[in-house]
């Protein structure tokens, strides 16, 4: 039996709950640390289901276990575009404070280099 079972209901809600409050939190204060830390935590998880889904031989538990491993998915790819998007938010905020500076120059080169530019213009 998982210790996090993502089948139940209270479990689901308060995971969402958790997710859009650290996002919100995160899109606040303009930094991508705390969707990093729920990036890491839902990975980790993953990890746990995983490995009790390996050594599982019970068959109801299997299959919740396989439905907690999708979840698990789910809100790792969620929590990781959103580290994306908060990280396009924070070089954003950084630019902008640059550029009230003396280094106009210098805004230039970091849009050039920013690898997820190409990424933000196609979504």
């Amino acid at each position: 039996m998982p210790k996090i079972d993502f089948t139940n209901p209270y479990f689901s809600i308060s995971a969402i709950v958790l997710f859009v409050l650290c996002v919100y939190l995160a899109r606040n204060m303009k930094s991508n640390t705390v969707p990093c830390i729920m990036l890491l935590a839902f990975l980790a998880i993953l990890v746990g289901h995983v490995i009790e889904l390996s050594v599982s031989n019970v068959i109801e538990t299997t299959v919740k276990l396989t439905i907690c491993v999708i979840i698990d998915e789910a809100f790792t790819f969620a929590s990781f575009l959103a580290f994306l998007w908060l990280d396009k938010v924070q070089v954003d905020t950084l630019l902008k404070s640059k550029s009230k500076g003396k280094n106009k120059g210098k805004r230039e080169v970091i849009i050039k280099d920013d690898g997820l530019d190409i990424l933000w213009r196609q979504v």
